[in-house]
């Protein structure tokens, strides 16, 4: 079981979304793997970090997109929220470069605690908005 296990709970009834969000789950394991090792290749960090980093500035975006579409009122929260997680990636990135070892088992916790309370508290309200529309 990995760091991260996605849980049927989290659905906001959007495959699409749901599919997205259970490939950030996967992407923040392989982080988690990464910090399991005794040696640690910076190249190959760097390259999860990029594919973490554009995969959920993408995410974003078509989250973003979708509920712009739809006139959903919560987009400002949204955004603000998206916002504040691509500043916090851009801050864990730096620390990492800075200290050259593992991500710190802080962070990830927090990411993890951030996307879940994300979910289940903001993204749950357009799931039940989108299903009415």
């Amino acid at each position: 079981m990995g760091f991260f296990t996605w849980k049927e709970q989290f659905s906001v009834s959007i495959p699409e979304m749901d599919q997205q969000h259970q490939k950030f789950f996967q992407m923040m394991n392989q982080i988690h793997q990464y910090n399991s090792r005794d040696e640690r290749d910076p190249d190959y960090f760097d390259e999860l970090y990029r594919e973490l980093y554009g995969y959920v500035l993408n995410h974003f975006d078509e989250e973003e997109k979708l509920l712009e579409m739809t006139g959903y009122d919560g987009l400002a929260v949204q955004k603000k929220q998206h916002q504040y997680f691509r500043d916090q990636l851009i801050e864990f990135r730096k620390q990492h470069i800075e200290g050259g070892q593992a991500v710190s088992q802080s962070v990830l916790n927090f990411m993890r605690d951030w996307f879940l309370n994300h979910i289940l508290e903001t993204d749950k309200h357009y799931g039940k908005y989108l299903q009415k529309v």
